[in-house]
């Protein structure tokens, strides 16, 4: 009886209709609707930028703001007609209407607010059309010292990598190296970078160098105590049976440990590249010749706070791609689990 029963459900199983979910191709009405939301905010920016008159300072003509918009106007309805056709670049499109729409509204209020009624004084705020020009008037040194910045960037992320990477390996595997390198790590890395800045001005030769240990630093801790942890957290079990099977130490630390904490190990990065571009701003803002962080110092001495306001723009949409290039890594190289950190 039991056996005619599992039969029979069997080849209801195998006659069911599968059921798959698929997304509508085109847009619905609501989701039109929402997808117009930040077009009706540029819009609204651009009617008002365009009626209201230029009060503070008197004399002054707008130049970018208006291009600016009309641009963003024409990425958008871009962006929005394919979105139509395309499930994927909808979802995001739909869900991110109401912030776009948002963020367009505030940049015009700061326009009302600094050039049309004068409420917010120069130079401390300057208008969005002062803070776009300053980009393409001082291209040359916006140019010169973002590759500075880049650069003592990836020195310092790639030594406190690879310090980093050995600290980690050695503390997690060995007994000795985390009896000589934990008082060490528990010393050195909670101490904040602008702790240490005064004091590696004065043992670095140079500036530069300075800052290439303050972003190793910042490197360097998250992912020595996040890879010696992951790794003494190693399952004894698959370790004792890759023993038994014959398997030398160093296999059993690069073939069984490591890859065990490899999720850690981008947690530890994130981390780690997070408190780097704080520790990049710092080291840039006393003793280098070049770089973003020391072009914010040195416009805001002149009172060019446009200027100012240009570079952590630069700065925010520069951390922002590669948070997400380091996130886009981790799910490429992991994609059987989801991440802890959502970015």
């Amino acid at each position: 009886m039991s056996a005619a029963l599992e039969q029979s459900y069997h080849e209801r199983q195998r006659t069911a209709p599968t059921r798959k979910t698929v997304e509508r191709r085109l847009a619905t009405g609501r989701e039109f609707v929402k997808m117009l939301l930040p077009v009706g905010a540029i819009c609204i920016a651009y009617g008002v930028t365009g009626a209201l008159p230029n009060v503070y300072p008197a004399d002054y003509v707008e130049g970018y703001y208006p291009l600016f918009l009309l641009v963003m106007l024409a990425v958008y309805l871009a962006v929005m007609a394919t979105a139509c056709f395309v499930p994927k670049l909808r979802r995001y499109a739909v869900h991110y209407a109401y912030l776009v729409a948002a963020v367009f509204l505030l940049v015009e209020l700061l326009d009302v607010l600094t050039l049309k009624t004068g409420c917010l004084l120069l130079p401390f705020a300057p208008s969005p059309d002062r803070i776009l020009e300053a980009v393409p008037k001082n291209i040359e040194a916006y140019a010169t010292n973002l590759a500075a910045s880049m650069m003592l960037l990836a020195e310092g992320v790639v030594i406190g990598l690879v310090t980093g990477f050995a600290t980690g390996l050695l503390m997690g595997w060995s007994k000795i190296a985390n009896y000589w390198f934990a008082p060490l790590l528990k010393v050195i890395g909670p101490v904040p970078s602008a702790a240490w800045l005064p004091i590696a001005v004065v043992l670095m030769p140079s500036a530069h160098l300075a800052g290439v240990f303050l972003i190793s630093v910042a490197i360097w801790f998250p992912l020595s105590l996040m890879l010696s942890s992951a790794i003494r957290s190693t399952d004894k079990r698959k370790i004792e049976a890759a023993r038994v099977m014959g398997a030398s130490e160093p296999y059993i630390l690069f073939h069984v440990a490591l890859p065990a904490a490899v999720p850690d190990i981008f947690t530890a990065l994130f981390m780690g590249l997070s408190s780097s571009f704080g520790a990049l701003i710092i080291s840039e803002q006393l003793g280098v010749k070049a770089g973003l962080g020391w072009y914010i110092n040195w416009a805001s001495q002149w009172g060019e706070y446009y200027k100012v306001f240009a570079s952590v723009g630069i700065f925010i949409i520069i951390f922002y791609l590669l948070i997400n290039v380091l996130f886009k890594a981790r799910d490429r190289a992991m994609t059987w689990q989801k991440s802890v950190v959502r970015w």
